[in-house]
Parts: structure tokens; sequence; C-alpha cells
């Protein structure tokens, strides 16, 4: 490097230097990168090593080693060399580059232990105006915040076909409604765990005017006692009343109902799964990248699409997901 910054003053490119531990880049890294190399001609920057880091952070950090540090440093424009030293601070360093332009953060100011060599060789000190908002401290944090809060994930159902038999369709009268063989013991499974249990159902009768929202709020409430009486807990019963002209966003294979989970209860849909016995169940369950099980036949070929598995009855499908 010291050979380098001999050639390039020959050459008259205006040397700016720039260092750091960089562990975790995030975006505040970049820019106060970006503005150094505006300062001249050739940015060169020294990372901080492992032991250097450790010396004044701490025993826990870095938290990535410095080989992939000075990696990710190096392949960000405007970077023209890299390289990792081991000492404190680059005093030592900078009295041999001599850059025209050395960058610091705002924490460290104008005054900085650097100032004194890098103005002795006739250069200056330029603070960055980075965000303070940005930091490696800060993103850690919010790494552990995230992280210590449970995932919430669900178990997404299919109602009728899946729950129920569907017999000639529209469902609308407890009458009508036959629970599905193996269903009640398959829901008592998953009771007594901590997957929220969401039923998502299309009901375009409603929409063509068959039954009405009231019939369909007492049907659900009747399912719902009944299963409860059972042993079997159903956390959130979502529908979309309307017709595929209509165009909605909440009627499966879109994902409308999905995202109201989301909203609602704080679902991870990416830890959730979704049981359903329609190809458009498994499309819906691909669109909001949530694990899909098909009941039932396969899913046609020119849709060029499969769940994650089949299964035969919903106690299988359960079985499954709970290993």
């Amino acid at each position: 490097m010291i050979r380098l910054s001999q050639d390039l003053r020959r050459r008259g490119k205006k040397i700016v230097t720039y260092n750091g531990s960089f562990d975790l880049m995030h975006v505040g890294h970049i820019k106060s990168l970006q503005e150094a190399k505006r300062q001249g001609d050739v940015l060169l920057v020294f990372v901080n090593s492992d032991e250097s880091v450790r010396s004044y952070k701490g025993p826990h950090r870095p938290v990535v080693g410095q080989i992939e540090r000075a990696e990710l440093v190096a392949g960000i424009e405007g970077v023209d060399k890299v390289a990792i030293f081991n000492d404190q601070t680059v005093v030592n360093i900078l009295s041999k580059i001599k850059p025209q332009v050395h960058c610091n953060g705002s924490d460290w100011g104008k005054n900085c232990i650097e100032r004194e060599v890098v103005e002795k060789n006739g250069g200056t000190i330029h603070v960055l105006g980075w965000e303070k908002n940005f930091s490696t401290s800060k993103l850690i944090k919010r790494i552990i915040d995230t992280y210590a809060k449970p995932t919430i994930k669900a178990i997404f159902l299919d109602r009728d076909g899946t729950i129920n038999d569907n017999g000639e369709g529209y469902i609308h009268r407890k009458e009508d409604f036959v629970f599905l063989p193996s269903v009640i013991e398959a829901l008592r499974h998953l009771s007594v765990t901590d997957y929220k249990i969401v039923i998502v159902t299309n009901q375009s009768g409603i929409g063509r005017g068959r039954y009405t929202v009231k019939d369909f709020n007492c049907l659900t409430a009747w399912m719902i006692n009944t299963l409860k009486k059972k042993g079997v807990r159903i956390d959130k019963v979502y529908h979309c009343p309307h017709t595929p002209d209509e165009d909605c966003e909440c009627r499966k294979p879109r994902i409308g109902m999905f995202l109201q989970a989301v909203t609602e209860l704080g679902v991870s849909l990416n830890d959730s799964w979704l049981i359903g016995d329609d190809d458009r169940d498994v499309i819906a369950g691909r669109n909001a990248n949530i694990k899909t099980i098909k009941l039932g036949g396969p899913m046609p070929k020119e849709l060029k699409l499969e769940p994650n598995h089949y299964a035969k009855s919903m106690i299988e499908a359960v079985k499954r997901i709970l290993g």
C-alpha cells in the first residue's frame, strides 16, 4: 500500500484514506465511503483486524471476521484498495501513506488523533456528514430485539372440502355441514401446539346471493362452538364474500386474507403452512410464501406448480407438519 501511494502521488493523484471496523455493513457505511471517495481521486480504506476490534469493542466483537469485512468493503463502488491493520489507530500508516485527505466520522470530529500526522504531511481532515442513526451497535440491538420476540406461526386451513364435505357446494346451514373424517382429531393435535389455527375461505355464495353474511356468521359460530366442545381451538376465520368477477384482493388465489393475518395476528407467513384441497389454495400459498399441503388429487400439469406435499387426509397433513 505504501508503494502504491508513492506511485499515485508521482502521478498527481489525490489520495483519500478512511478506516474503520465495518462490522455488519449498513447503509451508513456505504454513504460514508461514497462521501470519502468524492474527496479525491483514489480511496484507500483500512479495516481493523479482528484482534484490533476486540481490543476496543470487547471480546464479543467483531461479529464478522476480518477477511469477510475487507471483502465487503472492497466490493463497494468507489473503494480502490483495502488493507487490514492491527493497531488501535492508523496514525503509523498515515505517516507513511501521507494522504491529501483523511476522512473521519462525525463522532471523532476534526480534532482527532490522526490530525497531527495528516497535517504535518500537508493533508487535511474531512469530517464525514454521515447520518448518526446508522450504527452497527444499533443494528445488533435491533436484531436481538427482533429475535427475542417469539415467532408467531399459523396453520391456515381452507374450509369447504378441507374441514367439511362440500357436498353440492355453497354450504351455509349447520344441517348440511359434515366434518370430514380425521379432521377433528387432526385439529385437536394442532390445538395443543403454538400454531395459530386460521381458516381462510372463499364464500362467493354471499356475492352470488345464495346466502347472506349473517348466514355465514351463524354457521361459523356454530362450527367454532362445536369444535371447542371437542377440544379444538380456532383462532381466527377470514372469508372472502366476493364473486370471481369482482376481482377483489382477498379471494384465493390472491393473498388478501393472509395479509390480514399478518396485520392482525402478527403471523410470519414464511413459518406457516396452508392445508387445502383446491388448486387455488396451493397457488395462494405459493403467492404468500407459505408452505402448502394439498389434500386429494394432483395439481393440473399445465399450472407447472406443485405443493410442498400431498396428503390423503387432514390427519396425515398435520402429522407431516408436526414431524
